[in-house]
C-alpha cells in the first residue's frame, strides 16, 4: 500500500498519459495515413490535440492542482504548453528522422516516440503542477541568498 500511496501521481499519470497517447497516435494515424498530411504538420496537430487533453487531466486528476481562477489557469496553461514545447521539437525531429530518413513503420516509432516524450513530460508537469516544486526558482534564490548573507 505504500508502494502506490508513494508513487500515486506517477501512476496515474502513466494512466492519462496512456490516454493521451492513443489520442496523440490516433490522431497523427489518421492525419497523415488516411487524409495524407504532411508528417510533421499531422504529428504537430496530434501533439496539440492531445496536449490540449493532458492538461486538463493532469492539473485535475494527476496533481489535483485547483482551479482558483482564470488567471491561474492561464499562467499555468502557457507554462505548461511552453514545457511541452521542447517536447514537440524532440517529437518532430524523432519522427522526421526515424520515418523519412530511415523507412521505419511510422505508428512503431510513434509509440516509441510517445513514450520517450511522456517521461519527459511528466517532470515537467510535476514541477506546473505540484505546490512542493511550485516555487522553485523563488526557493533557489532564497537559499543563494542564504548562503551569501553567511559569508560575511
Amino acid at each position: 500500500m505504500n508502494f502506490l500511496k508513494k508513487y500515486r501521481n506517477f501512476l496515474v499519470y502513466c494512466f492519462f498519459g496512456f490516454l493521451a497517447s492513443l489520442i496523440n497516435i490516433g490522431i497523427f494515424d489518421l492525419s497523415h495515413n488516411y487524409f495524407h498530411i504532411t508528417l510533421w504538420i499531422a504529428n504537430t496537430i496530434a501533439w496539440f490535440i492531445s496536449n490540449f487533453f493532458s492538461f486538463f487531466v493532469t492539473k485535475l486528476y494527476v496533481f489535483k492542482s485547483e482551479m482558483e481562477n482564470l488567471k491561474k489557469l492561464f499562467r499555468e496553461g502557457l507554462v505548461f504548453l511552453i514545457s511541452r514545447i521542447f517536447s514537440l521539437v524532440f517529437d518532430d525531429f524523432f519522427m522526421i528522422v526515424a520515418v523519412l530518413v530511415f523507412p521505419w513503420n511510422n505508428l512503431i516509432i510513434k509509440a516509441i516516440d510517445q513514450v520517450i516524450v511522456g517521461l519527459f513530460n511528466y517532470f515537467s508537469s510535476k514541477l506546473i503542477f505540484n505546490y512542493n516544486n511550485r516555487h522553485l526558482i523563488e526557493r533557489l534564490k532564497n537559499l543563494k541568498e542564504n548562503r551569501n548573507r553567511n559569508e560575511y
